[in-house]
């Protein structure tokens, strides 16, 4: 059989629409997923669809900024990224939960936590500090994994035969060991990363070629049948992508210029406002409002003013941590510096 050809123009510069998406993406976590939940909202759009959507544009960004550079820099990027964001929200995590909350936290867990490895020990340590960050060891792994996969940008036979037997690999572990934040969760979202590298890579040079291989029919085999047989799903990500395709054709166009402004504004420091918002409208809310405001009581209208009052935060201590966090990656070249000519 012949190779499946897509083309589409080549993208060129940055793509607006996709830090819209993670703008979009963020607003759903946070107003329809915990907001809601802490006003206990009935979560009629699942909100948590946001998550999927961020994996698949992590992959989707990846692919479109792949470049020709060794692993070291690579990896050297990729960090940047992450965990000096994380860090900082973990640090406040951590102090925060010790001299406000009363609480206390074994020397382990801390360790465990600022590896960002902290979910593969299971489900105590993944939701012990800050619900949000099993986040960071998900999309560590997912970066590390995509390291070796690299040489086969242009096979996506490959790449999606890779994210599914690791996403089966999470599944199966599940069943096994029965730790739904480390396997299920994960099996859940992994799938998605990988045809994001794949709708990047289309993206980036404007031509991909699907080839009809035993690893391409492994892939969809794993993903979509075996689970099925197996009473167990793992292929959410496609609800993401069908929001962020109804969103880029067409609802985008129902947006006001301001409005996607606003979406791409809050997208491009979405990591960090997903890291520190969920304890502020969450634990830190209740807690003012019962330590310093206890005439007022904790209702829907009080919650609802703390939790504006949490977002306020939220967003201008994001802001900040994102200004750095540019500044940090500013150190690491994009590429390598050109060779000295030859005398």
């Amino acid at each position: 059989m012949n190779p499946l050809v897509l083309e589409l123009p080549a993208t060129r510069g940055r793509v607006d629409v996709l830090d819209e998406l993670k703008g979009l993406a963020i607003l759903l976590i946070v107003v329809f997923y915990h907001a809601g939940g802490v006003l206990g909202w009935a979560d009629v759009i699942h909100g948590e669809v946001g998550v999927d959507m961020f994996v698949v544009l992590s992959g989707i960004g990846l692919a479109l900024g792949s470049q020709a550079e060794s692993a070291g820099r690579y990896l050297a990027r990729r960090f940047l990224r992450i965990y000096p964001a994380y860090w900082v929200a973990l640090t406040a995590c951590l102090v925060a939960g010790t001299y406000l909350r009363g609480q206390h936290f074994e020397t382990w867990d801390i360790i465990l936590h600022y590896t960002g490895m902290h979910v593969w020990f299971g489900t105590a340590h993944a939701m012990s500090i800050n619900d949000s960050f099993w986040f960071i060891t998900l999309i560590v792994v997912l970066y590390a994994v995509y390291l070796p996969l690299r040489r086969f940008k242009d096979r996506p036979d490959i790449i999606l035969f890779a994210g599914a037997a690791l996403a089966f690999t999470c599944a199966a572990l599940y069943l096994h060991f029965n730790e739904p934040v480390p396997f299920a969760n994960f099996s859940l979202r992994m799938p998605g990363f990988f045809a994001g590298l794949v709708i990047g890579r289309l993206m980036k040079t404007g031509r991909l070629e699907v080839r009809p291989t035993p690893m391409l029919g492994a892939a969809f085999l794993l993903v979509l049948y075996v689970p099925y047989v197996m009473s167990f799903m793992f292929t959410s990500p496609w609800i993401g992508m069908g929001i962020m395709a109804g969103y880029a054709f067409l609802l985008r166009y129902l947006f006001s210029k301001p409005a996607r402004a606003a979406l791409k504004w809050l997208g491009e420091r979405s990591l960090e406002i997903f890291l520190i918002h969920q304890p502020l409208i969450r634990e830190y809310n209740i807690l003012v409002l019962q330590r310093y405001f206890p005439s007022a009581g904790v209702n829907t209208t009080t919650l609802v003013i703390g939790m504006a009052v949490a977002l306020v935060v939220t967003l201008v201590v994001s802001d900040l941590m994102h200004s750095a966090l540019l500044r940090l990656l500013s150190l690491v070249p994009a590429r390598p510096a050109a060779a000295a000519p030859a005398p």
